[in-house]
C-alpha cells in the first residue's frame, strides 16, 4: 500500500480511522478483521497509526485543511489492502445490522472519490531510515 492520498486503499484507511471511535461506541469492533488503528488529534493534524497488530506499520499525520500528509513511518505491510478490504466489509455489514449504515457508507463513499485538490506530501527521514533498516536486514 502506498501512503498517498491518490491511493484508494489509503483513503479508505483514513476514513476507517475517522470512524473508529464511533464504531466502538456503536458496539462494532473494527479490529475484528485484523486491522488495528489509533487516531490522535495534534492541533491541525490528525495522526493515524495502523498495522496488523499492536506495532503500527504505518504512521502518518494528515492536515485536511492544508491537505498536507506527513509520513512518519511506512514499513512493508504484506496484505494491507486485504486487511483494509475485510475491515470495510465487516464494518459495513455490522453498521447495516445496527441501523447506522448511512453514516458509515457516506464516509467510505467519500473516501473512494478522487480528491479534487492535490495533497502535499512530506516523508520524514525517520520513515526512510526504517525502510532502509528493513532492507538491510533482508540482505
Amino acid at each position: 500500500m502506498r501512503a498517498d492520498t491518490s491511493d484508494v486503499a489509503f483513503r479508505l484507511l483514513l476514513a476507517l480511522g475517522d470512524l473508529w471511535e464511533g464504531l466502538h461506541r456503536a458496539g462494532i469492533d473494527p479490529s475484528a478483521r485484523g486491522l488495528h488503528m489509533t487516531q490522535e488529534y495534534l492541533g491541525g493534524y490528525t495522526r493515524y497509526c495502523a498495522g496488523p497488530g499492536s506495532h503500527p506499520r504505518l504512521v502518518v499525520e494528515w492536515n485536511e485543511s492544508s491537505r498536507h500528509l506527513r509520513i512518519i513511518r511506512c514499513e512493508p505491510w504484506p496484505g494491507a489492502e486485504a486487511a483494509i478490504s475485510a475491515t470495510v466489509a465487516f464494518v459495513r455489514s455490522e453498521a447495516r445490522a445496527r441501523g447506522i449504515s448511512d453514516i458509515v457508507d457516506r464516509a467510505l463513499v467519500a473516501a473512494c472519490k478522487e480528491p479534487l485538490k492535490p495533497a502535499r506530501k512530506t516523508v520524514l527521514p525517520s520513515a526512510l531510515q526504517s525502510n532502509q533498516a528493513l532492507a538491510a536486514r533482508r540482505t
